[in-house]
């Protein structure tokens, strides 16, 4: 009959993306972020410090999800568990240096000039080199993301680019009345809810691994699937290793 015809009985879901922000000059020895508008991408990445819990799982995830990301190591870590670096060589991830060992590189009581610098990054390749058979990816940043330019400028001349972030988890920050009362402690469902909304396109978020020394209830890497998925449903393929064409 003249008039008849069919319609769906469900509405189909909307796709909705977040819009672009205004583009921002990206610095290619000292990176921040990556480029604002030529994709909807994020990179995730893990800083491998003291301890290697959690790491199996996490790599398991991103296994199962099809990402391959950017992991930092340093030289302590690699000393103390060289199987452990050897499997995140053998994932087919990104990896790049955390330097030989962790302290602030800025301490103006520390004599730290582009010589040691450039000893720094050197010995940590040896010792990669030496763990995995493998090269390290020209990929760096600072312990605790504390550093200057002459130090930049240094790894620079190595060929290293510097990769910093543009989201701070807080996943670094242990439990105590101090950080509490300061309103910097958040649980790992806080934490996720403050990379959502946190991150934007050509973000560089950090998630730390391993528990040790760090008083938590909870961390970041343990809720490392439900990070991946809403970003995931937030854009199509957002993830991403830092150096990945």
């Amino acid at each position: 009959k003249e008039g008849w015809g069919t319609a769906a009985l469900v509405a189909g879901a909307t796709a909705t993306a977040e819009p672009f922000p205004p583009e921002e000059p990206v610095d290619f020895t000292n990176c921040a972020h990556g480029s604002r508008t030529r994709r909807r991408e994020v990179s995730l990445v893990f800083n491998v410090v003291e301890s290697e819990e959690g790491l199996a799982e996490v790599l398991d995830t991103l296994s199962a999800r099809g990402i391959r990301s950017t992991f930092f190591v340093n030289g302590e870590f690699i000393r103390r568990h060289p199987e452990a670096v050897r499997e995140i060589a053998l994932s087919g991830h990104e990896v790049g240096s955390l330097f030989y060992a962790s302290f602030n590189l800025t301490d103006a009581r520390l004599t730290v000039d582009a010589g040691f610098v450039r000893a720094g990054l050197a010995r940590n390749e040896d010792d990669y080199h030496a763990a995995t058979g493998r090269e390290l990816s020209p990929l760096w940043h600072a312990p605790y993301y504390i550093v200057n330019s002459a130090i930049i400028e240094a790894a620079a001349g190595m060929g290293y680019l510097y990769a910093g972030r543009d989201v701070d988890p807080l996943d670094w920050v242990a439990k105590s009345d101090s950080n509490a009362a300061r309103g910097i402690y958040f649980r790992a469902a806080d934490l996720v809810e403050r990379v959502l909304a946190e991150k934007k396109p050509g973000s560089i978020i950090p998630v730390q691994i391993g528990a040790a020394g760090l008083a938590r209830d909870d961390y970041l890497f343990q809720r490392l699937d439900l990070v991946v998925s809403e970003l995931s449903r937030q854009a199509p393929a957002p993830l991403r290793a830092i150096w990945s064409p």
